[in-house]
């Protein structure tokens, strides 16, 4: 077909296929009663004239686009890879398409992605939001517009929301070390600003209190889910006068300045330090030693949040849908990057 021949037109197909122009809507609309015969002519009428329906005007007549906004915070880290892709081949199966942002907790371009995705007209969202734009979301929400919240809890939006279970997942680590004997456990967290970055710590202090031993805040520093400030964080807490036998690291991108800086210092892990990473990218197996870590069902967690976008297209204020959060468990891998301290 010649590169400025005129796109075929629906009526062009009816007028091929020998029905209606409203026939030839209906089935390539699929919606209504057709015979398989008369489905067969406009289907091949249709692949003869190589025509290709406006998405945009049937967007307009169903008052749907079949696509989905997705907005994340990083999209280098391991655990959104995996968590976009579990969305979009979910989506891909029921015909949805999805547009990716990538935010890099920008929350001046995290609303620019926002009006953008509005006025694209996707049929719903899913965000891991900015604490800046909480109120941009409130706006959308009671406008309308179906969304899922990740890793997140804004108090008096009334949307679903899929969390794991920072708290537990942090207690479980910090005990497991008190267990093999360390009571000067380093903790690198996250920002207070997110809900994972509070649920953590507070996991992290429970997990203290339950074994009765002694809080030293000096021990905790916070790295805020970014590289420098982990490094920077991690190089505190090695330089204390009475450094601590273990750390744990409250995300990947942490973990990785966690783990150059003790390079940088030549201390060796186990031998001098333990480590327990939040998160567990595939490379923490093979990482030398292969590093103990909390892994979070990221994979899973995208597929959830498309299922419950999609209930929230289909109906919306439903009751699978409104005001719900589902909080998914964490769980401990134990490998080599850890060492009693019990004789």
């Amino acid at each position: 077909m010649s590169s400025d021949r005129k796109r075929p037109t629906l009526k062009e197909v009816a007028k091929e296929a020998g029905v209606s122009l409203g026939m030839a809507s209906r089935v390539l609309s699929e919606y209504g009663y057709f015979s398989d015969s008369t489905r067969a002519k406009v289907v091949r009428a249709a692949n003869e004239l190589d025509y290709r329906p406006n998405a945009v005007a049937r967007s307009l007549r169903k008052g749907r686009t079949k696509a989905l906004g997705i907005l994340i915070s990083n999209i280098v880290s391991h655990h959104w890879t995996t968590f976009v892709r579990g969305v979009e081949e979910a989506a891909s199966k029921q015909g949805y398409r999805v547009i990716l942002g990538n935010t890099n907790d920008d929350a001046e371009l995290e609303r620019a992605y926002l009006k953008a995705l509005y006025e694209r007209n996707v049929d719903g969202i899913i965000i891991t939001p900015s604490p800046d734009n909480h109120d941009e979301l409130r706006k959308l929400a009671r406008g309308g517009v179906p969304m899922v919240l990740i890793d997140s809890n804004i108090a008096d939006l009334k949307v679903p929301r899929i969390n794991i279970d920072n708290h537990g997942g942090a207690c479980e680590a910090t005990g497991y070390l008190i267990g093999l004997g360390h009571r000067r456990i380093g903790l690198v967290a996250g920002s207070l600003d997110l809900a994972s970055g509070v649920d953590r710590l507070r996991g992290y202090l429970d997990a203290l209190k339950d074994s009765a031993v002694k809080v030293d805040r000096e021990l905790i520093v916070f790295g805020d889910y970014q590289y420098d400030k982990a490094y920077q964080a991690t190089k505190t807490l090695i330089s204390l006068e009475t450094p601590p036998t273990a750390l744990l690291v409250c995300n990947e991108l942490m973990t990785g300045a966690a783990l150059q800086c003790l390079k940088d210092s030549r201390i060796a892990i186990p031998d001098e330090i333990s480590l327990v990473a939040f998160d567990d990218p595939a490379w923490t197996s093979f990482f030398n030693p292969a590093l103990t870590a909390i892994r979070t069902p990221r994979h899973y967690i995208g597929t959830l949040a498309f299922e419950t976008l999609r209930s929230a297209i289909v109906e919306p204020g439903g009751e699978a849908v409104a005001d719900k959060e589902r909080i998914l468990e964490t769980e401990l891998i134990i490998r080599e990057s850890c060492r009693s301290l019990h004789r």
